[in-house]
């Protein structure tokens, strides 16, 4: 459960960045609370004999182990998006009763989340993660990956819930787009565990070859200008050594680092703050409100001086 402290409203009011319609993102408001929801009917499975005997009586089938791979690969997601990513193999409706099912057993975990204040307001669709469960038996078949063990939330709390869910929402949308070739939560830079990760990169195919996504997503409840300054020095100092950003498990394509921002005005002030345009390598800026508008292709912007010049990046259009 999130243990972040009620804020004031001057606190509020001064961390708000509205949209160009001059409303506070769901995924990236401040002001936020959230918890996980125990179903009805409950009936954890929480050892890992539980869930072999499970799969050993065929009650976890290849399309439940198919569901619960994705979902861990995403570490959290909205319903939505989890029938986004599954939508050509499985109808929405079985996505929705599988969930149903999974959360019974604990093999999955479904979030409530809201706005303190506005409790009652109709939100986005509920997220989900790996329950114990599900996690005993992807780490048991899939030991040599990353799953995010669900006792870490509660150290974690709701803003990491906003954050893997705005950033899915950009994931998800260049597997849509068919331009996604790998992806990696908190990959390792420069073959040094020890040096800070960005929450995730991506190499995407291009019309003139394959190239490296460097993502990081800023949030309004975190000093962003401070943690992407130092984010900045650090690649800095890495590219100009090997005139790349060398990805652990990536091929050493040309690197791009990208700034997902929920909206244009955390945009302008990012570029106001830390002048991009200086530095060695190319940054460009996603503002997630561009891509509910206008769709993902048209919501990057390059850093131009003072300013920011709105590019329109053909190859993420849907195939």
């Amino acid at each position: 459960m999130d243990n972040t402290p009620v804020l004031d409203e001057l606190q509020i009011d001064y961390q708000y960045h509205l949209t160009k319609e001059g409303e506070v993102p769901f995924w990236d408001h401040p002001h936020t609370r959230g918890y996980k929801v125990i179903p009805q009917t409950y009936h954890p499975i929480t050892t890992l004999h539980g869930v072999l005997a499970l799969h050993q009586r065929m009650q976890i089938k290849e399309e439940d182990v198919m569901l619960l791979k994705v979902l861990g690969d995403a570490v959290c997601c909205s319903e939505e998006q989890l029938k986004r990513y599954l939508s050509s193999k499985l109808t929405a409706a079985q996505v929705t009763k599988k969930l149903r099912r999974f959360r019974e057993s604990a093999l999955v975990d479904r979030w409530h989340v809201r706005i303190i204040g506005d409790e009652d307001k109709v939100t986005p669709p509920s997220p989900y993660t790996i329950g114990i469960g599900g996690y005993k038996f992807l780490k048991h078949y899939y030991n040599d990956q990353f799953y995010m063990d669900p006792e870490r939330w509660d150290r974690y709390g709701i803003k990491a819930i906003q954050r893997y869910i705005a950033t899915n929402e950009f994931r998800c949308r260049m597997v849509e787009a068919g331009i996604l070739r790998n992806w990696k939560w908190h990959a390792i830079l420069n073959k040094n565990p020890h040096l800070t990760r960005p929450l995730g990169v991506a190499e995407v195919e291009t019309p003139k070859g394959n190239i490296n996504f460097i993502i990081e997503r800023t949030q309004m409840s975190q000093n962003y200008i401070g943690f992407l300054r130092e984010k900045l020095e650090l690649w800095k100092r890495i590219y100009e050594k090997h005139q790349l950003v060398p990805i652990d498990k990536f091929k050493h394509n040309p690197t791009v680092c990208i700034f997902y921002t929920s909206t244009y005005s955390i945009a302008q002030e990012v570029q106001k703050e830390l002048m991009l345009d200086t530095y060695p390598f190319p940054i460009w800026l996603c503002v997630e409100e561009d891509i509910y508008t206008d769709g993902l292709s048209k919501a990057f912007y390059r850093p131009d001086k003072e300013r920011l010049k709105r590019i329109k990046v053909d190859f993420m259009d849907r195939s």
